[in-house]
């Protein structure tokens, strides 16, 4: 398990966030539902916790009942310079939200430009610049990431103390993790520190054998790994956890699953 650091009340001693990347390249396996309910369940918890939007869907505005078109300034802004991370603050239902729309997509085009190589020297680090304006007034900061290998996931893990990995207990999804596996294992072979806490099985339904039978043989795969375990936390698939997103009203109350993954992650009484 991985514990923060007790918070402090000493002066002298910055605060700075744990960070962490929710990321799988398969897309729908949960991971917006996963970053919405680990976030507010930690605010429930009493840490101060933020929210960056990392794809350029836009999923976690709806998620908190915002709507992408009100958007006047976006993540994507503050990492092209024309906007800081104060300026596109939000908050809803205690967490801070740094949010994004469809205006995200175009940051490769931007970024890799070659006629704009002197304005972005190091493009896949934009994103870590920007959470330094941020990271000391935070506990936790989690990232929704695009399910591609996109200079907006390069930017996503590179920015990471942490990454957790959804998935769903089926043939394409597993496929994804051993596909997200390689790509934070070449980032750590470039002398990153980024530390995989785990995968997570996400939208588990009891009645499939199938599901059954995938969660057994991930888990005993794995346990033969020793810096990558499968979580003792299963979420279940619920209409509940639909409803609350389609909603834009996250209730841990009502996901009580991701309230007791954060208290297995993060060693939480």
């Amino acid at each position: 398990m991985a514990k923060h650091p007790k918070r402090t009340n000493t002066a002298n001693i910055t605060k700075t966030a744990r960070i962490i990347s929710v990321a799988s390249q398969k897309g729908g396996v949960g991971k917006t539902a996963t970053v919405t309910n680990v976030a507010v369940g930690l605010v429930s918890l009493g840490y101060k916790t933020a929210i960056i939007d990392m794809d350029a869907q836009g999923h976690i505005a709806l998620s908190f009942g915002i709507k992408k078109i009100d958007l006047k300034k976006t993540i994507y802004d503050v990492l092209i310079g024309e906007a800081t991370m104060q300026d596109i603050k939000q908050n809803a239902f205690g967490v801070d939200l740094y949010l994004s729309n469809n205006s995200l997509s175009n940051l490769n085009s931007k970024v890799m430009a070659q006629i704009n190589s002197k304005l972005f020297p190091a493009p896949k680090y934009l994103l870590r610049k920007a959470i330094g304006e941020i990271k000391a007034q935070y506990d936790y900061i989690l990232i929704d990431t695009s399910p591609s290998n996109d200079i907006q996931t390069m930017n996503s893990l590179l920015a990471s103390t942490d990454i957790i990995i959804p998935v769903l207990p089926e043939g394409l999804s597993i496929d994804g993790i051993y596909e997200t596996i390689v790509l934070i294992k070449g980032i750590q072979e470039q002398g990153s520190k980024l530390n995989i806490l785990g995968i997570l099985p996400t939208m588990v339904q009891d009645h499939t054998n199938l599901h059954h039978v995938k969660l057994q043989e991930l888990r005993k795969q794995f346990a033969e790994t020793p810096d990558i375990k499968v979580f003792d936390t299963v979420i279940k698939r619920a209409i509940r956890h639909g409803l609350a997103q389609s909603d834009g009203e996250p209730d841990i109350k009502k996901a009580p699953e991701y309230l007791s993954f954060v208290k297995e992650v993060f060693a939480i009484a």
